[in-house]
Parts: C-alpha cells; structure tokens; sequence
C-alpha cells in the first residue's frame, strides 16, 4: 500500500490572481495463489482567481494604459480610477481594477477510481479485467459588478453568470497475455483483448443581470436578463486489439499488431476502422562474427515500422442534423401569441464522414556500448494522414446556405528524433546525462477547396504550405528624407485608368517604412507578403540530468527550440502608434530628423502610412533554452523508515522556470504552440517562476 499527497498555492503574473491545487492518491495491491488484485483511489481539487478584463488580454491593458491616470480613485463607483477624461484614450482600462472588482473564479474536483483482478491459470498467461471511472466537477462564476473605472470603462449594470458541470469517462478492459520461451531461444508474447470506453458530459448554466447592489450577487435576486442553458453529450469507443511479439536469441525480432475501432462519432456503416502495424528488428550485436566487438558495442540494432492509427476527434454529432434555436426569427404562434421559439435544421449533416487515417513509416538504428554505458539511438519518419476534415460548400438548391464536412484532407510530417545517454559513476557520485534532440516539417496537401486558405494574423495555412509560415510585409528602411519619399514614389506605383500616376506610398514623410512592393502591381496589398520563416523550430532540445549521491538526488531538465521565428505581437501594440494609447519606452527612439539612426518609425497619430502593418518590423528569432524544472530531493534510510512504520520517505524541494536564455524581446519565447497559432506571441502573460516542497511516503 502506498500513499502520496500534495498541495500548492501560486500567486498568479497579475494580482488578484492565482490557484490552489491539493489532493492524494491511495493505491494497494493483494496477491492470493493465482490471484492477484489491486485498486487505486485519487482526488484533487483546483480552485483558481482568474484574469478579468473587458474583452482585451491583461498584458494589451497595462501596456495601453496611460501613464497619468491614477490607479485608485475614490471619487468613482468602486474606488479606481482609469482613462483621463480629454485624452482620447478610450481602449485600454486599470487592470488591477478589472482582476480586484470582477469575482471572476473556476474550481475543478477530480476524482479517479481504478481497479483490476488478474488470474494466472497456467504459467505464461494471465488474465486481467481493468475497470476505472474518472470524473471531473467543474464550477465557474463571473460577477461583474457596476463600476466607473475612469472616463473610459463603465458598467451601469451588474451581472453574472454561473455554470456547473460534470464528466464521467468509465472504461472497461478484458485482456488476455501469453508469454512463452521454446528452447531458451524462441521468445513469444501473444496479447488479445477487448475494450469499451463511454464519455458523458453535462452541464447546467445560468445568467442574470440588475442586482439591487453589489453585495447581493446572487442568481436569485437578478432583475432582468435571465437566461437558462444545458447541455449533455455521450460517447463511446469500442474495441478489438491484439499483438503478437516474436524474438530469437534478441536476435531477430518482429512485432505485428491491430486495433478495431467502433467510434458513436460516426454513422452507421463508417464507425469502425481497422489500424494494422507491424515492425521489424536486427540486433547485429547478437550475431556470431560480432563476438570480439561485444565488450564494446553490446547493441546495434536496426529497427523499420510501418502501421496505421486511427483519430476520431472529430466532434459529436455531427452525422446527423441539428436543430438550432430561434434561427432566423422563426416565430410560431402559441396560445394566440407570437413566441420566438422556433426551431429548425440549418446545417446539412455530414452522414459520410469516417475515420482519419495516419500512415506512418519509421526506421531507426539503437546502439549501446561499453556494457550500456552510453546508448544511442536516432530514428527517420514519415508521417501522411488522410481523409481529414476540411469544409465544401454545397448548393443553395438543398435549401442550406452552408457547408458540409468531408474527408478530404491529407497532410504529410516529415521528421527525426536523436538520444544520447550517458551513465556514469564518479566515487559515490551516480550520474544520468540524457540529451535528445528531434525536427519536424508538417506540409499541408490538400483540402476539399484547393484555394483553402487559412490566417491568424502574420500566420497563414494552405495547400502546398508548411504548417507555421509566417507571412509579411518586407520593410526596406526608413525615409530619411523627403527627396527619398519622392524618389521611391516616382519609381515605384501605377498608372490609374485615367492614366494618372498613383505612387506606392502616396501618404508617406520622413520617417515612415519603406515597404517593398514584391510582386510590382505599384500597389501595396497581401499579394506582397513574402514568407520570412515559420513557427516551426528546425531543432527541439531536451536535456536531463539525475545525480544520486548516498541518500541524495538531483534532478534537472532543460528544453529549448532553435530555428523558429516568433511574432511579437507584444512588440506591435507598443510601437503601433496607430492609435491613442500608452506605448513602450522604446517609442522614445522613435525616428526624428535628430534620430535618424533608428529602425522605430516616426510618432504620428493616426499612422497614415500604416507603419504597423504586419511585417517583418514584428518577427524575430524565436531560440531560447530554459531551465524548466529543478528538484532536489532526499530518502530516509529504510532502517529509520521501518522504525517509524513506513516502506520510504522522500522529502523534496523543487522550481520551475528558473531561468531562460533567449534574444527574443518578448515576455515567452516558448509561447504560441498550437497548430493554428504557431510561434504567435499574442500579447502573452509572462511566465512565473514556482517553488515547491514535498513530502512523499509508502507503507
């Protein structure tokens, strides 16, 4: 039996924000003759005091915010100040107000229960039934009070919204395992079984506004604006899987395996799939003429993979049709009344829709030497998934003014991985080096609409492309004077139908960007973005160090990117100038006749010659290397641990993110991971350190 617990309280970047984290887990296991069993009990609780705005990011608010307007102010409904009346600083507000006055809080109760019963008839073969239910209880409330916050932000009534939620995810697992070695040279693995999976989703929503004040903020004494909504899902996963593993003298080995799939997520006659793999190995280090090299190379082994998996994220429902509410002011009569509470189908269903397929192919070489000491490994893939979805317009004949989903797409990852581990031993010093290295390029090949295009503001997606490429604006300099504006405008524009020279940068003065018109219609329009990088890194990096010293022990781990490009978007809304905001201090460089040396355009109002486009001005080198996670811990001796009735005690400290070295101007690097905003650093809250200690112990 073994028993571990923790808890954690981090103040959040912002104030007024942060979280608590808590919980324990209970887990046993009992064996009886050929009868094993054992189960498994955890909770944890998350509770946090989250970012309140009003509609904008917090780092988008201070940054904004200008420098003269008070932060508290007793004068106004709830005692903070904000914009300054005559300004014109309109957007941005006091986000210490925001995050102090709005009740803005979330909590999630996760509770997991596991347990197996294992049953060996003969030698070699166990049975094993698995049942577990996982299940999470959400809760969340947003009160926005009435406040005046400056001449700016004003809410004249207050409101709230509160929601409940729960999932259940229970899975069920019968599997049967066959072990045999013939002869001491023949090693067989024979594993089969069946599994079921359901997910049940449901929640329950509720809103209001009006309160009589701000003390009474609950659902029951809103005046107005009430709105009721719920939602429950199900879905559910059935299985089929077998494997068979196959070696001789861990000379030759090969493994073949399957899975049938039946997914609800689609309609009848496409739920199932079959994912068939098989892989192929040589251990040459096991071969006799390699005899007199096995003291130094002990493993050399050469690995191909070929097989399928199957992804049926794809969204519920969405095989048959939907009825949507009070869609487009269907109003029936009820009672000798007209009620809006119409509802009918506007989407056409996407009955055809099937599996997404990943084919992948693999071949890697795994060498160890001097009796393991340090292994290596590095391994090539290739990666083409079909029939994913994408979107094709149907006829307004159907009566739908939409689209459907089909399985039209296909994209293609290309990649490699590289590890290299060290164990080494120094007195009563142990040590593990582990260094791992890996690049991917994801290429989109098709979609339903060969011109698909796809942008997140510098990002764009379409056919052909990779997955990441950012796409800019060049800039070429700045106007040092007006002789350059006209020169530039002489040589670069169109003639007009009237024949009427139009220049290319018809507005701009000293001191605005010259941008370069690429494809050299005398017009300035996304035609003339070019693709300066991508998202992507060309390299990934992770670095782990473990050190044992008597009872002590160290571990750390690094990670990092190189080769990826970064869009600052922080960088934008400091040096925009497009509007009346609060910018950075870098916008004191900004270009005059006296600072001509200087790549931050001209401070105009307005910025007539749209300096802030995005352009390359905004991209920069996205390489960095952080120090992630650093623990130091250390077990008491088993002979004190029986002394106080436990099997180990581990005691710990431990940070994250102590530090990172990067170029990168902006607060995170690392930021902007998902597909479709990759390497976009969207005014991003910087990341704080955490610190910790721990107390892990087992009966």
């Amino acid at each position: 039996m073994s028993l571990s617990a923790f808890y954690s309280k981090t103040d959040g970047v912002t104030i007024a924000t942060g979280d608590e984290k808590f919980g324990f887990r209970l887990n046993s296991d009992v064996t009886r003759g050929k009868f094993k069993m054992g189960e498994s009990v955890s909770y944890s609780r998350w509770s946090a005091d989250l970012e309140s705005n009003s509609g904008f990011s917090s780092i988008y608010q201070v940054t904004n915010m200008e420098p003269l307007a008070f932060l508290y102010d007793e004068n106004n409904d709830g005692g903070y100040g904000g914009a300054i009346s005559g300004m014109g600083m309109s957007d941005a507000g006091n986000q210490v107000a925001f995050n102090k006055l709005i009740d803005n809080t979330s909590s999630t109760d996760y509770i997991a229960a596991s347990g197996y019963l294992q049953y060996e008839p003969i030698k070699g073969l166990i049975v094993k039934f698995n049942a577990s239910r996982n299940m999470y209880f959400g809760k969340s409330r947003l009160f926005k009070p009435t406040y005046e916050i400056g001449a700016a932000k004003r809410n004249t009534m207050a409101s709230l919204s509160e929601s409940r939620s729960q999932t259940t995810n229970d899975l069920l697992e019968l599997t049967a395992n066959y072990d045999k070695t013939i002869a001491e040279i023949h090693n067989l693995s024979l594993l089969l079984g069946l599994s079921q999976e359901e997910n049940k989703y449901e929640d329950l929503s509720a809103s209001g506004s009006d309160f009589e004040n701000n003390s009474m903020s609950l659902m029951g004494h809103a005046k107005s604006n009430y709105s009721v909504g719920g939602t429950k899902t199900r879905s559910a996963l059935r299985s089929l899987f077998g494997r068979v593993n196959y070696n001789y003298m861990m000379r030759y080995m090969i493994m073949a395996s399957f899975r049938y799939d039946g997914s609800s997520r689609f309609a009848k006659g496409n739920k199932w799939g079959f994912f068939p793999s098989v892989s192929l190995g040589w251990n040459i280090a096991n071969e006799p003429f390699w005899e007199n090299l096995k003291e130094t190379v002990s493993m050399f082994k050469f690995r191909l993979s070929y097989g399928a998996l199957g992804n049926q994220n794809i969204g519920l429902y969405r095989y048959i049709p939907t009825l949507s509410y009070n869609t487009h002011a269907l109003n029936y009569p009820f009672d000798g009344r007209e009620t809006s509470m119409g509802y009918a189908i506007t989407a056409f269903p996407s009955s055809n829709i099937k599996w997404e397929t990943t084919v992948y192919k693999n071949i890697g070489v795994d060498i160890s030497l001097w009796n393991n000491k340090l292994e290596l490994s590095a391994e090539a893939y290739i990666k083409n998934t079909r029939d994913m979805l994408s979107s094709r317009n149907i006829s307004l004949a159907t009566g739908y003014n939409s689209s459907i989903l089909v399985n039209d797409g296909k994209l293609r990852t290309t990649g490699f991985e590289m590890q290299a581990i060290y164990h080494g031993k120094a007195g009563g010093l142990k040590y593990d080096l582990d260094l791992n290295l890996s690049h991917y390029k994801s290429v989109l090949k098709s979609m339903a609409n060969p011109d698909y295009l796809y942008e997140y503001g510098a990002l764009r997606t379409y056919v052909g492309g990779e997955i990441g490429e950012f796409w800019v604006y060049q800039t070429a300099g700045i106007f040092q004077n007006q002789a350059e504006v006209d020169e530039w405008n002489t040589a670069h524009g169109y003639k007009d139908q009237n024949g009427n020279w139009q220049p290319l940068q018809p507005v701009a003065k000293p001191g605005d960007i010259r941008f370069i018109d690429q494809n050299g219609d005398g017009m300035l329009d996304t035609n003339d973005r070019v693709k300066v990088g991508s998202g992507t890194p060309k390299v990934s990096l992770g670095f782990n160090i473990n050190l044992a010293y008597k009872d002590f022990d160290l571990v750390a781990n690094f990670y990092g990117d190189f080769g990826a490009k970064r869009y600052n978007y922080t960088k934008y809304q400091l040096e925009r100038m497009d509007h009346v905001f609060n910018y950075g201090k870098n916008a004191l460089n900004a270009w005059t006749p006296e600072n001509p040396d200087t790549d931050i355009p001209r401070a105009v109002s307005g910025d007539p010659n749209k300096n802030s486009r995005t352009s390359t001005r905004f991209v920069e080198n996205g390489d960095y290397l952080r120090l992630n996670n650093l623990q130091i811990g250390y077990n008491l001796p088993v002979k004190y641990c029986k002394k106080m009735g436990l099997s180990n005690l581990r005691i710990y400290v431990g940070a994250t993110r102590l530090f990172t070295i990067t170029n990168y101007k902006g607060y995170d690097p690392s930021t902007g991971s998902s597909v479709g905003q990759m390497g976009y650093d969207y005014a991003a809250i910087p990341l704080s350190r955490d610190f910790m200690m721990g107390l892990k112990f087992g009966f």
